[in-house]
């Protein structure tokens, strides 16, 4: 017996992570105000504060490093994002209504 099965999110967005393109954006913008947070504090700051500048610094760094890895990974992988809800619709043969009149026909056969 083993774990249930991970289903994958029904609309993961843009290919940027589960959250989409717009939080991914902003996660980098937070990584690089948490760097410059970090360098004011290194700067300005006495002991405490510089300590927590270098945590800050390093913080931001690892993940600014870690979204570029995965942008770096998406693009050697040739991975693109999936389309609009609206192209991905149906199996890829268009809009498909079954003719009610045939099915009832095949069904009433010997």
């Amino acid at each position: 017996m083993g774990l249930p099965r991970q289903l994958p999110p029904r609309d993961s967005g843009s290919g940027h992570g589960p959250f989409g393109e717009k939080a991914f954006k902003a996660a980098l913008i937070g990584c690089v105000a948490i760097v410059i947070i970090g360098a004011l504090m290194l700067v300005l700051g006495g002991d405490a504060p510089r300590a927590v500048g270098t945590a800050f610094i390093v913080l931001g760094i690892l993940g600014l490093v870690t979204g570029g890895a995965g942008l770096l990974a998406e693009r050697l992988l040739q991975r693109r994002p999936p389309p609009p809800p609206e192209i991905r619709r149906g199996n890829g043969r268009g809009p498909y209504r079954p003719d009610r009149s045939r099915i009832e026909r095949l069904r009433k056969r010997p």
